[in-house]
């Protein structure tokens, strides 16, 4: 539950953390049980909400450059797969940023677009919370974008990117229309068909 978030947070050793969403999120009723529960465990945070629903490559690097002012020793996303992935984006840029620095985004890019560059150590702790039904993104370690000037989608992709831990709450998806959480199953299942059939075709 999002009101356990606080004492998750704290539980973890965390004093200060980047909570990532969106603006649409951030006005639902949960997002503010989110953040009082770290208000009431003594966390404080910090709040970037301009993750896009479809992140770029530049989107990503704006949340990682904020990352770097504020500097968190954690982060929390809240929100669908676009929120949890840019977290995890800005987590890396910022705590790891490239040798040539942290604009150099095709560093960490998967090849053949990028140079799939391996994470040079651990990132820091970073708490996924989902909101949608079938984002998957808590339980990844990708991060989905488009490079606009590639005219490309591609991914960040690497175990370290994973979320140490996934705070799910049910009771986020009572504000989602029907239509919401009819597509949201139905990603789901285009998801695991398109992974059967690539597994299929290296078989």
């Amino acid at each position: 539950m999002l009101a356990e978030v606080g004492e998750t947070a704290r539980s973890l050793g965390l004093k200060r953390v980047a909570v990532v969403t969106d603006r649409a999120v951030a006005a639902l009723p949960f997002f503010e049980v989110a953040t009082r529960s770290l208000k009431e465990a003594g966390v404080d945070c910090v709040q970037w909400l301009d993750s896009k629903v479809e992140p770029t490559d530049e989107s990503f690097l704006e949340a990682a450059r904020w990352g770097s002012e504020v500097q968190p020793d954690g982060w929390i996303s809240i929100g669908g797969g676009s929120s949890i992935d840019t977290a995890k984006a800005a987590n890396l840029f910022s705590t790891h940023p490239p040798p040539a620095g942290i604009d150099d985004f095709l560093h960490y890019v998967n090849a053949p677009v990028g140079a799939a560059a391996p994470l040079p150590g651990p990132l820091r702790p970073h708490i996924a919370c989902p909101t949608t039904a079938g984002t998957g993104s808590e339980g990844t370690g990708y991060a989905i974008c488009d490079i606009t000037s590639l005219g490309v989608k591609t991914a960040l992709a690497n175990r370290g990117l994973k979320p140490s831990l996934a705070l799910v709450d049910p009771l986020t998806t009572h504000l989602l229309p029907r239509s919401v959480v009819a597509a949201s199953g139905l990603d789901v299942v285009m998801h695991a068909a398109e992974s059967f059939s690539t597994s299929a075709n290296f078989a």
